[in-house]
């Protein structure tokens, strides 16, 4: 992350953040019984970096003195950067710290710094510069399950009552685990339970029918 940041004259008027980001996409995949790891995806190169700015306007001059208020303010700006419309800025899908931390600390230090010498008015403008690589990450076994909820349960028989997951062996029916899936092989087993062990395998637990000619037909359903 690189970033500048501009101090307003003393004048009325809200403060303001401008992002300026750099956003570059890349593909991966994680595959049928990968273990769960994203590996890079050859077939679809990185799109190139495109300019994505944003603006968030302030009218209490005294929000760029509070940490919390300052950490909101970046991000709704991350959030209306037409670069990132559509991706998940949860916390946990950042390889690195996430530069909001980073850019509110040192927000605060500027306007800390000025407040106490009387700078600026109490209104501020802010630009941020910075660069952003961003990995769309295709799950096969999402996927998959995806496409079995809705092609291959529609012509299965409903689970029978009582039946067992045969993963986890509680009850299919249980009110404290995920709904039941039918595979096409015709076992069922709790959603969340199957997702996970296709995220180490690629065939059923119980009858080891193998699906990973299934996957190039759930990839191309999700696709549409």
């Amino acid at each position: 992350m690189k970033g500048h940041q501009g101090l307003a004259p003393r004048e009325e008027g809200p403060s303001s953040l401008r992002l300026v980001c750099n956003v570059t996409v890349q593909h991966a995949s994680r595959r049928l019984g990968g273990g769960g790891l994203a590996e890079a995806d050859h077939g679809k190169p990185a799109t190139a970096s495109s300019e994505s700015k944003s603006k968030v306007h302030e009218d209490d001059p005294l929000a760029f003195l509070d940490y919390n208020r300052t950490r909101e303010i970046v991000w709704r700006a991350f959030g209306r950067l037409p670069g990132l419309r559509g991706i998940d800025l949860n916390i946990d899908n950042w390889h690195e710290e996430f530069t909001s931390n980073t850019i509110t600390s040192r927000i605060l230090q500027v306007v800390r710094g000025n407040h106490d010498m009387g700078l600026c008015g109490g209104h501020y403008r802010f630009v941020v510069y910075l660069d952003a690589e961003v990995t769309l990450v295709f799950s096969e076994p999402k996927a998959l399950l995806r496409y079995c909820s809705e092609e291959v349960m529609q012509t299965l028989e409903d689970t029978a009552a009582g039946e067992r997951c045969g993963i986890c062996l509680d009850a299919l029916e249980s009110t404290t685990r995920s709904p039941p899936l039918n595979l096409p092989c015709r076992h069922a087993f709790h959603s969340q339970c199957i997702a996970r062990w296709f995220f180490k395998g690629t065939a059923c637990p119980l009858c080891r029918h193998d699906f990973s000619g299934l996957v190039a037909l759930a990839t191309s359903s999700t696709a549409k």
